[in-house]
């Protein structure tokens, strides 16, 4: 559980952060309307991709 994957700029299809952002795949959370109500933005399809995959591999 030590694999972080970067988000690259690029990879924001709407909104982002100011910061460098990376994605911790083993985190899963549900959301309530709070986290609704404010959102950060709109990733890739490829870079989800790539997440749920990593995610896939840690619960083995």
């Amino acid at each position: 559980m030590n694999r972080l994957i970067a988000i690259p700029k690029e990879c924001w299809l709407r909104g982002g952060t100011s910061d460098e952002s990376r994605i911790v795949p083993w985190g899963v959370q549900s959301i309530d309307h709070e986290d609704i109500d404010f959102w950060q933005g709109c990733l890739a399809g490829d870079l989800v991709d790539e997440t749920v995959a990593a995610l896939g591999e840690e619960l083995q």
